[in-house]
């Protein structure tokens, strides 16, 4: 099995399914969606290109077994939500509604999560919640606490909290020079400026490092401490923003030894061209989980030179190695985001053959809601670089990670906190 499970629990559901007979189908549909347009499209590009690379090996191995011990095949449909928050509630109206798609897979901006997950049944049974009764599984959106709104919501994401604390504690006991940060970010991206004001530059003054111009005031340490001080204390900018001559100068003046830069691969690429232009680099920088990817390391790799981000994906085994050659195959790129695309298919595929899933139309509505049973009684799963876990109550998960710099046009290893 992909997967430990509570095993009684599911043995009680597929039981059901045998007993209760019912037409088998030979073609199992999921959906996904994903920015397949704007300034992330790549992160949607990827998804879909590493969902398409899952679903042709599953079905090179023979299918999902179903029910009955018959074999289905996969399929999927994969829908542009852009990173826009109506686009996403629409997409999974529709794909609950008028589709018979067992499952979701998506979306790509935390923004779009947190709005649409706000849609789903909040709690299962409440028959006064007339919300949407699918299962999703999330493959990107990274921002933390998202899976609690909704009890059929699911997330494959790394925990940043945690990898930015090891992450900043690693740093302060090898790089003892390093004293003072300064940061900026998307104020209008939801995953950027969040991780960065709650998360990030809180991990960092709970190791010790010092704000140049700081204290800030509220800012504690503690996740969320004053984050709205930690953004007016700062230099930030649009996620749209093609100019970066006012944030690089003020980076510069900081004098700080740490530049924290809180963006995704477009802006962090225009911003540290800037600061490169402006001769205004630090002695280190730590960037965003979601530009640990291959888009920076096209648009900037010189500038980025340098720059650690903690990920919960590297090639650094051979699952890991032969996913990133299927999503090159496939058009797309293996990152954090996309290659947890891979992990989401086959999890669901062992869900389904553990619960007992006929594929029947008539039965879409009970057999979505065994499926989020299995999710939910989830243990473990096998990740690509290693072993996931999961909080049973939140739909979370807890992934292995590495520390990643960017080193000669490529994102290497630096650290390996597993061993």
């Amino acid at each position: 099995m992909f997967f430990k499970l509570k095993k009684l629990k599911l043995a009680t559901l597929a039981f059901a399914t045998i007993i209760a007979g019912g037409a088998v189908a030979d073609t199992i549909k999921i959906a996904g969606w994903g920015a397949k347009s704007g300034p992330l499209r790549s992160f949607g590009v990827n998804s879909e290109a590493i969902i398409k690379a899952a679903i042709d090996r599953v079905n090179e191995n023979g299918g999902v077994k179903l029910a009955d011990g018959s074999m289905a095949k996969m399929s999927y449909d994969y829908y542009d939500s852009a990173c826009n928050a109506e686009q996403g509630i629409a997409i999974a109206r529709k794909v609950a509604s008028e589709t018979n798609a067992l499952i979701g897979i998506g979306p790509t901006c935390s923004g779009v999560a947190a709005a649409s997950f706000g849609v789903f049944q909040k709690k299962v049974g409440d028959s006064s919640d007339t919300g949407l009764q699918m299962p999703l599984l999330t493959d990107t959106a990274v921002r933390n606490g998202l899976a609690k709104i909704s009890q059929w919501t699911f997330r494959n994401t790394p925990n940043e909290p945690d990898m930015y604390d090891k992450l900043f504690a690693w740093i302060a006991k090898t790089n003892p020079e390093i004293k003072t940060i300064y940061g900026g970010t998307e104020t209008n991206q939801g995953h950027s400026a969040g991780t960065y004001s709650k998360v990030i530059v809180q991990a960092a003054v709970r190791h010790g490092f010092k704000w140049v111009n700081g204290p800030i005031d509220e800012v504690s340490g503690k996740i969320g401490s004053g984050f709205k001080n930690v953004l007016s204390s700062s230099s930030n900018w649009l996620m749209e923003d093609t100019n970066f001559s006012v944030q690089a100068r003020a980076f510069k003046k900081s004098g700080a030894d740490l530049f924290i830069v809180s963006s995704h691969p477009f802006t962090t690429c225009g911003f540290l061209k800037e600061l490169s232009r402006m001769k205004g680099m630090p002695k280190m920088m730590v960037g965003l989980t979601s530009s640990s990817s291959a888009e920076v390391m096209k648009g900037c790799p010189k500038q980025a030179e340098g720059m650690i981000i903690p990920t919960s994906f590297a090639p650094i085994t051979a699952a890991a190695k032969e996913v990133a050659a299927l999503a090159a195959a496939n058009g797309g790129s293996a990152d954090l985001h996309s290659a947890a695309s891979w992990e989401n298919v086959m999890i669901i595929k062992d869900v389904i053959e553990a619960v007992g899933i006929t594929g029947d139309p008539s039965k879409v509505k009970e057999e979505r809601a065994k499926i989020r049973d299995g999710l939910e009684a989830l243990e473990t799963t096998e990740g690509l670089i290693g072993k996931v876990t999961r909080v049973q109550d939140e739909g979370e998960a807890l992934k292995p990670f590495v520390f990643v710099h960017a080193k000669n046009g490529n994102w290497e290893v630096l650290h390996d906190p597993r061993k």
